[in-house]
Parts: structure tokens; sequence; C-alpha cells
């Protein structure tokens, strides 16, 4: 793509530059309900929109970008289901095991003529009948979710394959477009990595700021492109609530 081609509608991420703050704080976590914080995660601060730039060379690529079959797409986020449904069943027969390991133990150390040991052998025995149930259930669950992969993962295989070779030559050019917009900026990329509370900092002057980060969760990815006006003492949260959750054959590719 030549750089004339790409110089008009690259004017409008251009941001208008300010002067206040002199830091950005982020915390990050994947799941809004424990709140878990996510350590040795990149975290990028970029001075313009990245996602702009990436729909400018989308919309001025040579050829248009390799759609992705609306059954095969279908079918993946089908054995993702499959796929949680047999970790959830996988954890629940883990669960039981865990209870029978620890009665096990306490049984060890009782007089088996006394009433809590019997109690506590007919409650291993109730466990005992659960866990053949639930084992049964995660090895189907794991039978249907193989059976989907396998019925699907070629197909992936092959449009990953088409969608890699589509964007190698359409982005071919990303890095001198960055490196323009950077100079004219008079700024540069800054990046850190999450610490064991999941907190990222930068000292990023001024603003707006686009800051990215990308993690992989069991529903799928999480997306983070977040404006920040300008820099602040504030710590910006990026949690589910303020992601792209990205799902389905794209995710895999």
């Amino acid at each position: 793509m030549s750089k004339l081609r790409a110089a008009v509608p690259l004017l409008a991420i251009l941001p208008l530059l300010t002067a206040c703050g002199s830091r950005i704080t982020v915390q990050v976590t994947a799941d809004e309900a424990a709140a878990e914080p996510v350590d040795d995660l990149e975290v990028q601060f970029i001075p313009f929109d990245r996602d702009s730039l990436f729909a400018v060379i989308t919309g001025q690529a040579a050829t248009p970008e390799p759609p992705i079959p609306a059954d095969l797409e279908q079918a993946s986020l089908t054995e993702q289901d499959l796929r949680d449904r047999w970790s959830t069943a996988e954890s629940s027969w883990n669960n039981v095991r865990d209870s029978m390991r620890a009665i096990t133990t306490q049984l060890d150390n009782l007089d088996d003529r006394s009433r809590e040991y019997r109690e506590l052998f007919d409650r291993f025995g109730d466990l005992e009948d659960r866990e053949r149930a639930l084992d049964r259930q995660r090895q189907a669950a794991f039978d249907e979710f193989n059976e989907m992969q396998l019925a699907t993962q070629q197909r992936v295989d092959s449009i990953c394959i088409v969608i890699d070779s589509w964007e190698e030559a359409a982005f071919a050019g990303y890095g001198d477009l960055e490196s323009d917009l950077l100079t004219a900026l008079g700024r540069e990329v800054l990046a850190d990595t999450t610490d064991a509370d999941g907190v990222a900092w930068a000292p990023a002057s001024g603003g707006p700021w686009w800051v990215h980060a990308r993690v992989n969760t069991a529903a799928g990815e999480l997306y983070w492109n977040v404006m920040v006006d300008e820099a602040s003492s504030d710590t910006l949260r990026l949690g589910p609530g303020n992601a792209d959750l990205r799902q389905g054959v794209r995710q895999r590719c």
C-alpha cells in the first residue's frame, strides 16, 4: 500500500494532544465476578487508535478480507460450548474425588467402631456413587467435544491459512505507517507487564492514549483498546465489561 493512499484517511487518526498528567496506571482482571488479577500480561500504551489504522488498511487492501463461512463459525462456537461443558464436568468430578480423599484421610484416623466412622463411611459410599456417575458424564462430554473438534479442525486450519496469507499481504506496510504516525505525533508506543496484582503503568504524559491488551479465557479472547483522554492518577480497570469478547474461528487463527 502506498503511503499517499493512506495519508488522507490517517489524518482522522491523529489525536488532538493535551499536556496534562504524567502517568497511566491500569489493573487487568479476566473474570468480573472473581476479580482475579491477570499477571505477566503485556499492556501497550499507544498514542493513536490502532484499530482505526487497521480499518484504513483493511479498506484499502488490494482484495477483500476473506470471509469465514457461517456454518464453520457456528460449528466453532458449538465446539467451544462443548469444551466448556466438558471442563465443567471435569471440575465437578475432581471436586468429588477431592472430597473422597479427604474422607479417606479422616477414616484412617478414626476408630472403625465409632459413630463418626460409620457416618463418614456412609458418606464415602454416597460420594463413590456420585463419582462414578460424574465420571460417565465427563467422558461423554469429552467424546462429544472431541468428535466436533475432529470434524471442524481441518476446515479451521484451512481458513486460517487463507486469512494469515491475506493479512501478510494487506498489512505488509503497517510498520512504515505506524512509524510515520509516531513521527507526526512526536511520541512512541509504551509498554509494561502486569505484576502479581494485575497492575501495569507507563509514564505517558498528555493524551489521548489507547490502552491495548488481550488475554485468552474460557469464554474467548478479551481484547482491550480503551481510550484514555489524558494521563491521570486514577487507575483504569480493564475487565470483561470494557473488553471486546472474540470467539469462534478468529480466536483460533
